[in-house]
């Protein structure tokens, strides 16, 4: 048995089952000269073939390549004439066992011309540009009319694309002969150049993020044309893309994880002196800004951004997921970029990049929120202290450990964090200070077991690992949902709102230049917290030298109420630790198979009073409206 016929057969045996095929054609001066994936029984394959070698493009050639690795099928071929022949087959026998399966199948073939004629070409202002060739054949017809108006909404670097569709028989890239040759009807052929707009033509130079760019604006496109051909060549509906994450897609998941892990961001930057900084305030008249201490570097940053940097995030192939993974590498290293920069004016810089700054509308929200609130009345309530607490939390993990045997999560006194809590890899860290008004007792657990704790479990029984740790950007969010929760439970007090209010004003003081001294004065003046509340919170805020991140629990609650009100989903959003913006992608992994079902909803879920209340929320209620 030849190589080819092994490849054959191999392809025909395995499509259709759970794992997905990838195989490497045969090799030619000690290197394959392509690859067949099929991730699943696809009713479409994607095809680049490059041409026999020329002397100047194969390189391009080979890396234009990708621009079809974002399907759920694809054939690659860089190959001699004596293989071609043989490619062509390879294809065909794959198009007709997907077509086994199917019922149809549609070969969807793509090239990029690399002749330039005119070289007046402006590099730098190129418009994508596209050339459908479509055979005149009814499902077929209707799958090049959507994918030509899919294409026609793809802009580059603000770009408009050209689209022009040629209906003919005669698909195949210049020097090439077509796919197929004549089928038994079930097969199709569609023929689509693009236009290299990641080349200079002028120097040679290659733009591999433009390419990349059109990589990512090509897959729906391609997915489009592919579910109009299946609907009309009477095939099962299916979602479009992959089902499984792709090895090396795992691998940098897994390698992004770990790193996570690592670190730890918030307890590096934690002042581990909070109640001695607090003393030294007072006994200074509040004149002179403490001195913060934090615990030495438990890792070596050097050695975690070599780690981080040589993950092979550009390697993998579905753009969803690799977008994902490549926010959250930079996140990554702007984090570990912050904790060397503590106490510099570097560490601010880093937090407006990680966290942004709060804008006019916040500062005026919470200015609304501390004036619709009375101010407090002095009384003070009866106060849990951390070991009470730590064994109403313990019961509170009981609840959800009986849900799911895969739920670990801890609870853990510490001496080295303020008088607070905190959420650290699943575990719950209580301060050893910490002392909790006991009106809020249930509140917190909603908030910090039944959010912060659930959804990294949620995460951690999804393929895709930094779900449990959070998606770039995900604090909005998983504040917001954390402080709707208080609510939700009937525990979202006035004290507490005016607590989230002042963070955001103590953020504006932050990023207007004020020093500790004079934040904190501030928020003396603007709302009616006591010097220890008040000092609490710029200490959070100026700590390590300006940290953001308080503000978006006002922001990520505000943003949240917003996106219930338009009728946004509530119950997807524990799926792991992301961001609103992440959802619809969520979901589309969803659907496709790639991510599970949730284990876990908060205990509120079934307690009808709550679910009133999130009722209501969704009919349409603003932040200032909680306060009524």
């Amino acid at each position: 048995m030849s190589e080819w016929e092994d490849i054959r057969r191999q392809a025909r045996a395995v499509i259709g089952e759970e794992e997905p095929l990838r195989l490497d054609l045969p090799e030619r001066d000690g290197a394959p000269i392509g690859r067949l994936f099929v991730d699943h029984a696809a009713p479409a394959l994607a095809v680049h073939r490059c041409p026999p070698a020329s002397p100047e493009h194969p390189a391009r050639c080979s890396e234009a390549h990708r621009l079809v690795t974002s399907q759920p099928a694809y054939l690659l071929a860089s190959a001699a004439e004596p293989d071609q022949a043989e490619i062509r087959t390879l294809a065909t026998a794959t198009a007709e066992s997907l077509a086994d399966r199917t019922g149809a199948a549609l070969l969807i073939e793509v090239w990029t011309p690399f002749e330039h004629d005119d070289e007046d070409v402006d590099p730098f202002g190129r418009r994508p540009g596209f050339t459908l060739y479509v055979p005149d054949a009814p499902a077929v017809q209707a799958a090049g009319a959507a994918l030509a108006d899919a294409l026609s909404g793809i802009e580059i670097a603000e770009q408009g694309a050209d689209v022009t569709c040629i209906t003919t028989d005669a698909i195949a890239p210049p020097g090439l002969a077509p796919l197929v040759d004549g089928t038994d009807g079930r097969i199709a052929l569609l023929g689509l150049a693009v236009d290299a707009v990641f080349l200079n033509p002028r120097e040679g130079e290659f733009y591999p993020r433009v390419l990349d760019a059109l990589r990512s604006a090509l897959a729906p496109a391609l997915a489009t044309a592919t579910q109009t051909f299946a609907r009309e060549a009477g095939t099962p509906a299916a979602p479009a893309g992959r089902r499984h994450l792709e090895p090396v897609a795992e691998v940098v998941d897994r390698g992004l994880s770990e790193l996570s892990r690592e670190y730890g961001f918030l307890l590096q930057v934690t002042p581990v002196n909070a109640a001695e900084a607090w003393d030294a305030f007072q006994t200074g008249g509040f004149e002179t800004a403490p001195e913060l201490l934090y615990r030495p570097l438990t890792f070596d940053p050097d050695a975690l951004r070599r780690q981080l940097f040589a993950l092979p995030v550009e390697r993998v192939e579905d753009p969803d997921v690799a977008a994902l993974l490549r926010e959250k590498r930079d996140e990554i290293g702007a984090e570990v970029q912050m904790i060397l920069d503590r106490e510099t004016p570097g560490f601010l810089a880093g937090s407006l990049k990680v966290y942004g700054a709060p804008d006019d509308r916040l500062v005026a929200l919470a200015h609304g929120v501390l004036d619709a609130l009375p101010e407090s009345d002095g009384s003070a309530d009866e106060i849990v202290g951390a070991t009470a607490f730590a064994s109403q939390a313990r019961a509170e993990l009981d609840h959800y450990r009986a849900q799911y045997e895969g739920f670990t999560s801890s609870v853990e006194i510490r001496d080295d964090i303020p008088g607070s809590l905190m959420v650290s890899k699943g575990h719950l860290l209580v301060g050893a200070a910490a002392g909790v008004p006991a009106p809020r007792v249930r509140a917190l657990l909603a908030h910090e077991v039944g959010t912060h704790v659930l959804t990294y479990y949620n995460g951690c029984a999804q393929p895709l690992r930094v779900l449990r740790h959070g998606l770039a950007g995900y604090e909005d969010l998983q504040e917001g949902l954390a402080v709707l929760a208080e609510r939700l439970v009937g525990g979202l007090t006035a004290s507490r709102m005016r607590t989230l209010a002042a963070r955001v004003l103590a953020a504006r003081c932050l990023v207007e230049g004020a020093t500790f001294v004079e934040g904190f004065r501030q928020l003396r003046e603007a709302t009616d917290l006591s010097a220890r509340a008040a000092f609490g919170i710029v200490l959070r805020v100026f700590r390590g030298g300006g940290l953001t991140k308080d503000m978006v629990y006002l922001r990520g609650l505000r943003d949240l109420l917003r996106h219930l009100a338009d009728g946004g989903a509530y119950w997807p959003l524990f799926v792991g630790k992301i961001a609103l913006r992440h959802l619809p992608l969520a979901e589309s992994l969803r659907q496709r198979g790639v991510l599970g079902p949730v284990p876990l909803r908060p205990r509120y879920a079934d307690d009808p009073d709550a679910l009133a209340r999130l009722d209501r929320v969704r009919g349409g209620l603003s932040v200032l409206d909680l306060l009524r």
